[in-house]
C-alpha cells in the first residue's frame, strides 16, 4: 500500500470514530502508528509536514483530552475529543492534497 492510500485509510478510520469518545484508544493507537511510519519515511519534521502535524496533534489535542477525561471520569471530555478528531482529520486531509 502506498502512502496516499494509507492516509486515506487513516482518514476513514477517524471518520468511523467521530462522535464516539470510546474510540479514542483505537484512534490514539492509529495516531501513534502513523507517527512511527512517517518517522521511518522521513524523520525530519522540517520537511515532513505530515509528521510535524501528527506530532502536534499527539502533544496538544490528545494530551489535553487524556488530562481532562481523567479529571472527569463520569462526564468525560466530549469537547476535547472533538478537538482531537478535528486536528487528526485536518492532518490527514492536509496530507492528501
Amino acid at each position: 500500500m502506498d502512502r496516499k492510500e494509507r492516509v486515506k485509510n487513516v482518514y476513514n478510520e477517524i471518520q468511523s470514530g467521530r462522535g464516539n469518545p470510546k474510540a479514542f484508544a483505537r484512534l490514539y493507537q492509529l495516531l501513534m502508528n502513523e507517527i512511527d511510519l512517517e518517522t521511518e519515511f522521513n524523520p525530519d519534521r522540517r520537511t515532513n509536514n505530515y509528521l510535524h502535524n501528527l506530532l502536534q496533534t499527539r502533544d496538544k489535542e490528545a494530551d489535553i483530552y487524556l488530562k481532562v477525561s481523567s479529571r472527569r471520569p463520569k462526564k468525560g471530555a466530549p469537547t476535547e475529543y472533538g478537538y482531537f478528531i478535528q486536528a487528526f482529520t485536518g492532518d490527514t486531509t492536509w496530507s492528501l492534497r
